[in-house]
């Protein structure tokens, strides 16, 4: 009878395969949540495979003793021996339970484990040597790119990127390049394991604090417009930092709280980054979006830097120029603006002719056209349209914001349909309101003269070798050649998760080849401002 009973049970369950099953399945159930999981299941299919060998010899002993014990001490011992087998009986049973309870017990303290370590990650400081976490996207693809190691992130690949043949415009480099930065979680894992408190940040970021005695003669004011990723914000900040230079931050108010939290957290690493005090709620092409210009200009106004010029940013913009030649540039401004001017049937009449009021459609904010006229601009003010982006004299920024003329044409616009391509472009041309006398305007014709802030390529005028967005062109590793030949400060737009080497040699590239341009460049700014 007992040896009967142990013939059947000697049917081994395939513990193994049972394993192996439900492996691949939490394999493939939490591949997106952790890459820990991968080594974690690995390492825990290893040890199950040992623990069932073990079992099995256990198991065999058994069988043998079972076997043996009878015949060598006599009957006496069979009551002994039967409550071991039932024991083992017992065990034999359940063993494939106790593996999938084990097996679920170890994944969720791993789960309890990554989940108690991004909390501490999200611990708010501000003192520099203490641990400096970042909140982590919550949303779709996480955003990291290349930027975040800088040009050291380029050792992480297995082949070096051809610089010449990118110049050249070689296609299958191009192509190849253009692929680099799309493993986002591989490049966000590099920043949360190098930057974790101020002093790392500072020093592996490459943050350049060693400046000219030129370049600290003559400090700059910087705004930046941003509502989306943090990363591509700490990047051009990084580009265009210099510790005597003065940083305003403006963040959407209606921007995640995280991306918030994050940009408060950067500036507390540096003196002369700030957030503005006041955040306006931006609405697409509303007076708000002018208003946090205004916000940002109050602040730097008041502040103790005594800069020379104002450049106003978003925040897919990117410099093609270092701090350095954009020092000898405004120098050679000489106290003028630098603002875009555009006449005649490209002004777009219907948005400064009608009254536009904000209104909420598919539970979003836009603005919309009334159709009622409005009157003309007070002060005999003639309308001229230009870009919402240029570099402004500080004195024309003071006349901005104290000019009494100017206030009442602020008020005029705030129903107009993106103000802030009229405003700056209106005060700026004296040809056509010259009685305003602004500060470092232009007495030319708007046509004639060069606009050297913001490079952009606009549908129809220029071909792109990245995307098109709302009909201008998110530039790609493809455009980098072009933009060699290119004599404006900064170009706009680039895409952190969209190619983002191309932002990497936009830098590198031309702090080799602007000295070269330097004096030609010099002449024909000479020239043009001479109007």
């Amino acid at each position: 009878m007992l040896l009967s009973i142990e013939k059947e049970l000697l049917d081994e369950l395939d513990v193994e395969a049972i394993l192996f099953k439900f492996t691949n399945f939490i394999h493939l159930f939490y591949v997106a949540s952790s890459s820990s999981f991968l080594l974690f299941l690995y390492i825990f299919y290893t040890f199950s495979f040992f623990f069932s060998f073990f079992f099995h010899l256990l198991n065999s002993i058994s069988f043998c003793l079972l076997q043996s014990l009878p015949q060598l001490v006599g009957r006496q011992t069979s009551t002994m021996l039967r409550a071991c087998y039932r024991l083992r009986h017992f065990l034999r049973l359940k063993c494939r339970t106790c593996h999938i309870i084990l097996l679920f017990v170890l994944l969720s303290g791993s789960q309890i484990w990554i989940w108690l370590r991004r909390q501490q990650q999200h611990q708010p400081v501000t003192v520099m040597d203490q641990d400096f976490g970042l909140e982590e996207p919550r949303h779709g693809r996480e955003r990291m790119a290349v930027h975040i190691a800088g040009a050291d992130a380029f050792n992480y690949q297995t082949r070096p990127i051809n610089c010449n043949q990118i110049y050249r415009s070689d296609k299958a480099e191009i192509i190849r390049t253009s692929k680099i930065g799309t493993n986002s979680k591989f490049y966000r894992k590099i920043f949360l394991q190098e930057f974790k408190n101020c002093k790392s940040l500072l020093e592996k970021s490459k943050y350049i604090l060693n400046v000219s005695q030129e370049e600290k003669t003559f400090p700059i004011a910087f705004s930046i417009l941003l509502y989306k990723d943090f990363f591509q914000v700490e990047r051009l900040l990084r580009a265009i930092y210099r510790p005597h230079n003065i940083y305003c931050l403006h963040t959407d108010a209606k921007s995640s709280r995280s991306l918030q939290d994050n940009i408060r957290r950067l500036t507390t690493c540096f003196d002369n980054v700030f957030v503005a005090s006041k955040l306006e709620d931006v609405v697409y092409a509303s007076y708000s979006r002018l208003q946090a210009d205004f916000n940002c200009m109050v602040e730097l106004l008041r502040s103790n830097v005594s800069w020379k010029y104002f450049i106003n940013l978003p925040s897919q913009a990117y410099p093609l120029k270092t701090n350095a030649e954009i020092v000898k540039i405004l120098k050679i401004y000489n106290g003028s603006n630098d603002i875009e001017g555009i006449t005649g049937t490209r002004m777009l009449p219907e948005r400064y002719q009608y009254s536009y009021h904000v209104v909420t459609s598919n539970n979003k904010r836009v603005i919309e056209n009334t159709y009622r006229k409005k009157t003309p601009p007070p002060h005999n003010i003639q309308i001229v349209k230009g870009s919402a982006y240029g570099v402004f004299s500080r004195a024309f920024v003071q006349f901005v914001m104290t000019d009494g003329r100017v206030q009442d044409f602020k008020k005029w616009l705030e129903d107009t349909n993106s103000p802030d391509e009229y405003i700056w472009a209106t005060l700026n041309h004296l040809k056509y309101n010259g009685h305003l006398n602004a500060p470092g305007g232009y007495r030319g014709d708007p046509e004639d003269k060069p606009w050297l802030a913001t490079y952009a390529t606009w549908k129809g005028d220029a071909p792109c070798h990245g995307k098109w967005v709302r009909s201008i062109c998110v530039f790609g590793v493809g455009d980098v050649p072009s933009l060699l030949n290119k004599r404006q400060l900064f170009a706009n737009k680039f895409y952190l998760d969209y190619q983002p080497a191309a932002i990497h040699f936009t830098l590198l590239f031309f702090s080799f080849f602007f000295l070269s341009l330097s004096l030609s460049l010099s002449l024909s700014l000479s020239l043009s401002l001479s109007g």
